[in-house]
């Protein structure tokens, strides 16, 4: 019977136990720079990489998903929920 390969569903699509190996700031990291890619908040940074990547890029991606959160416009529930399970991985 063939292995099946291990999910990477962790931020920068990481298994598991690489995830548990990284050390807490990277992996809080790791979550900002997720949440900054999922609500596309790369169209609105000022910084130039970012925007041309398609992804944030910047040194400090918990200022660029704050300053998106700031914005008038309504999430949708996908999106909170995918929200809230990356926060809860801070805790793991």
């Amino acid at each position: 019977m063939p292995r099946r390969r291990p999910t990477r569903s962790f931020p920068g699509r990481l298994t598991l136990e690489q995830w548990l190996e990284r050390p807490l700031p990277a992996r809080i990291d790791l979550i900002w720079r997720a949440q900054c890619d999922l609500l596309g908040s790369f169209r609105f940074c000022a910084n130039k990489r970012c925007r041309r990547a398609r992804t944030c890029r910047g040194a400090d991606p918990e200022a660029c998903s704050h300053g998106l959160w700031c914005r008038k416009a309504k999430k949708p529930k996908t999106l909170r929920q995918e929200w809230s399970r990356l926060v809860r991985l801070k805790s793991l």
